[in-house]
């Protein structure tokens, strides 16, 4: 029985898990992982408000190429949708910040770190010289393995982190359940070609690594100033 486009992309994305397992347990169990988690924070940030233009990105590639291509025909509907889902975002992650005393004109005059910007400009990327069906594999690592509010609740009884700070974390925890199973969902209702399927898995391990060498950087900024 042949596996369905969600089963093989999830195949390919544990592939690469190890290292972004590993470097997540190091994140969370982190001895300042205080100072840690605000760096993190301010990057997230600058992921997050890109969330939004680059969804409208690749609807707009995908409207451009509807008339000839059913996937991007298929992507329509669902992008639309998912971008007013995304609306707000970036606001819950200034939030979280000012709890730990970051203001948000900080976090606006601070320039994107270039792990930030190589992160999201991958994606642009793709959407244009490719195909925007790429972003769901960006999606798919992001949004598909969202934490769970236990481990959140954990984390916050043995850190000195206000749990005002997890707020996006929090809110993530919870819609980002529905979110990836409405991704899955779309997934296999693509009629994907080979050549899609293998350009979902490279874009998906290429996130991976580059959200492992994200956190890495963090950590490593955090070791050196200690």
């Amino acid at each position: 029985m042949s596996q369905s486009n969600s089963e093989i992309l999830r195949a390919k994305i544990r592939l690469a898990e190890p290292r972004l397992q590993d470097v997540t347990a190091r994140f969370w169990n982190h001895p300042q992982i205080e100072a840690v988690f605000k760096k993190h924070l301010l990057r997230l940030y600058f992921t997050i408000t890109a969330s939004k233009p680059l969804l409208e990105s690749a609807l707009q590639r995908s409207q451009e190429l509807s008339d000839d291509c059913p996937v991007a025909a298929k992507l329509v509907p669902y992008l639309a949708d998912h971008i007013v889902e995304e609306e707000g975002h970036d606001e819950w992650v200034l939030d979280d910040l000012e709890v730990l005393g970051v203001s948000r004109t900080e976090v606006r005059a601070t320039l994107p770190p270039a792990d930030a910007a190589t992160l999201t400009g991958s994606q642009y990327y793709y959407i244009k010289h490719s195909h925007p069906v790429a972003v769901t594999a960006y999606q798919a690592v992001v949004e598909g393995n969202p934490p769970r509010k236990e481990f959140l609740d954990s984390i916050v009884a043995r850190t000195a982190i206000p749990k005002g700070a997890f707020g996006s974390l929090y809110k993530h925890a919870v819609i980002d359940q529905e979110h990836g199973k409405a991704l899955w969902t779309l997934l296999d209702s693509l009629p994907l070609e080979p050549w899609h399927s293998t350009l979902l898995g490279m874009n998906a391990l290429l996130i991976v690594e580059q959200i492992a060498g994200f956190m890495e950087t963090v950590l490593a900024t955090a070791d050196a100033e200690a």
